[in-house]
């Protein structure tokens, strides 16, 4: 008998826990299940080729709402080149309408809700040869319940996950019932024994995993169990790991903070979805949190530098407008996080928020993943003009490559939504969406958009004169390019240096005898330090013109930026 589990992700990083838990229960069957990942972004006759030479008796596919479409289409062709195969499905995508997915897709039948129970119980009827009897819809309640602390650790040969994130679950189940999410249906929680996940947080450190991503709903709505975690970590950091945690920063305490502050930078990110700032929002959508406690918590964490912070919005929420919206986007830029996510509600089916889309009059894409069209406050046009926002922040902010120009250019608008929106809108005028420039045409645009507001009166400082304020904007654009990249190539946007040549040698020279910037070059001749070592000199950016020095051997694991050391120029 042979069983083949089915994950399609949306990138190759991704993988699917969800097909590997599902297999490590089904004990002395396992033999009998294959498992196979692939990604929404390979063709399709590929995936269909490859599925069928696996020969298999059986297929289930995991379901989600970016591969739901293309496992449609999948199970379609599959129908008529492997006839006799039986065909099931599980997943969050059909779970809320097992009955009308099996109809719809001509499925043998559909695993709703938490599956390696239903799997294990599948795979021995298959084995066995009873599946006949197997119920249409298999669920918790007519399969033998697996405890969530009985499932075992799937994780032994690392080599199929290098270069991808490694999911790793310690809790199951949402103590909240935010409206927008499935988790609210459910709010049963279960815990992982805290001895045990330390056990397994150690295969992850033994191994050298670069990054773990913990797929808990929020890891830290239990004390008792989240805090031992965290002491473990701190304890047996190993230099190179990192953990990638959701929280509630409300919920952060003295007992949080003591823990956090002492972790080494890059060794834990937390990602924390505020979604929105107006009361009106949070309280209708059933987020009973406290901005002003999560504010505090944010910058508190983010004071320490060693923590990478990942802040969540959602655009479309019930009583959020577009000036709402740009309320609650300047409350959460003000925080300043490594990455802000602009997104967009999805209306999931079986979610309290789709029973009451009628009341909001709210209206959704009938495709996964289900994006809010419009509102009763936010007409379809502003969804769009907050899409196009969306694109160039991921391009300018979220991509962190762009921090000191952004900061350079926000006190010529309003307020950072209005510096995003009139970018946006230099896009649109200029017929940029669409086009896949390189890195350097990235800041070509900010300069060109940047010259524009500054000729265009929006300066602040109008005793400044305008050409002066363009030779810092190229300044800073070049200090951005510099710290993610040695260029080999000075960009044509950076201000003339022939001027300085003789100071640059100069630098080189002295830190070649000294090695007082970088130790790391110990022992570094001239030569050998103008390959690993940039210096620039720029005019505008402080005081008086001073000269930078640029290292990559050592980058900063919060920014991925090399280090940056001003050296005063000779005299």
């Amino acid at each position: 008998m042979n069983i083949l589990l089915v994950a399609i992700n949306a990138k190759y990083i991704h993988s699917n826990p969800a097909i590997f838990s599902l297999k490590a229960c089904t004990g002395i069957y396992s033999p009998h299940v294959q498992t196979v990942e692939f990604t929404i972004n390979q063709p399709f006759a590929f995936l269909l080729q490859e599925i069928y030479k696996k020969e298999p008796d059986v297929i289930a596919f995991s379901c989600y709402i970016w591969n739901r479409s293309l496992i449609g289409q999948l199970i379609g062709d599959l129908h008529k080149i492997l006839p006799d195969t039986d065909i099931w499905a599980g997943g969050p995508e059909v779970s809320y309408n097992p009955y009308e997915v099996k109809k719809e897709w001509m499925l043998r039948g559909v695993m709703a809700g938490a599956g390696e129970g239903s799997f294990s119980f599948l795979v021995a009827s298959y084995v066995q040869k009873t599946a006949d009897s197997l119920p249409d819809v298999l669920t918790t309640e007519n399969t033998p319940k697996l405890p969530f602390c009985d499932i075992p650790f799937w994780y032994q040969d690392m080599e199929s996950f290098q270069n991808r994130i490694v999911y790793y679950e310690s809790s199951r189940g949402c103590p909240f019932s935010c409206s927008y999410c499935l988790s609210s249906i459910d709010r049963q929680m279960e815990f992982r024994p805290t001895e045990r996940v330390c056990e397994e947080l150690a295969f992850f450190f033994a191994q050298k995993v670069p990054q773990v991503k913990f797929i808990d709903r929020t890891f830290n709505c239990n004390k008792q169990h989240a805090l031992p975690i965290l002491r473990y970590l701190l304890k047996h950091d190993n230099g190179i790991t990192n953990f990638h945690f959701e929280i509630a920063a409300d919920l952060l305490d003295e007992d949080y903070f003591a823990l956090l502050e002492q972790m080494r930078p890059g060794a834990v990110q937390l990602e924390i979805g505020i979604q929105s700032t107006n009361r009106q929002t949070l309280k209708e959508i059933d987020r009973n949190t406290d901005f002003a406690k999560t504010a505090d918590a944010v910058r508190r964490v983010l004071s320490w530098n060693n923590i990478h912070v990942h802040l969540d919005l959602i655009a479309g929420l019930p009583y959020e407008d577009f000036h709402s919206f740009q309320v609650s986007f300047n409350d959460v830029y003000a925080l300043r996080p490594m990455q802000l996510q602009l997104g967009f509600l999805k209306v999931l089916k079986g979610s309290a928020i789709e029973a009451r889309a009628p009341k909001y009059s709210l209206v959704s894409s009938s495709q996964p993943p289900y994006e809010v069209l419009s509102t009763k406050w936010l007409s379809y046009q502003e969804v769009c003009r907050l899409k196009q926002i969306e694109e160039v922040f991921e391009i300018y902010y979220n991509s962190g490559q762009f921090t000191h120009t952004l900061q350079l250019l926000l006190p010529y608008f309003s307020s950072a939504f209005a510096m995003y929106d009139s970018l946006a809108t230099w896009f649109a005028e200029h017929s940029l969406f669409g086009i896949l420039s390189n890195r350097v045409r990235k800041y070509e645009i900010l300069l060109e958009f940047g010259t524009s507001c500054i000729l265009n009166g929006h300066a602040t400082d109008t005793r400044c004169p305008a050409a002066r304020q363009i030779l810092k904007l190229r300044e800073t654009l070049t200090l951005d390019l510099y710290l993610r990249e040695h260029m080999k190539n000075r960009p044509g946007f950076a201000a003339p240096n022939s001027q300085w040549k003789q100071a640059v040698q100069d630098i080189l020279l002295k830190e070649a005898q000294t090695h007082a910037l970088f130790a790391e070059y110990s022992g570094y001749r001239y030569k050998e330090l103008v390959k690993v070592l940039h210096v620039e000199v720029f005019e505008t950016i402080y005081a008086q013109p001073e000269a930078v020095v640029f290292s990559y051997q050592k980058k900063d694991p919060l920014t991925n930026n090399g280090r940056a050391v001003r050296a005063a120029l000779p005299l």
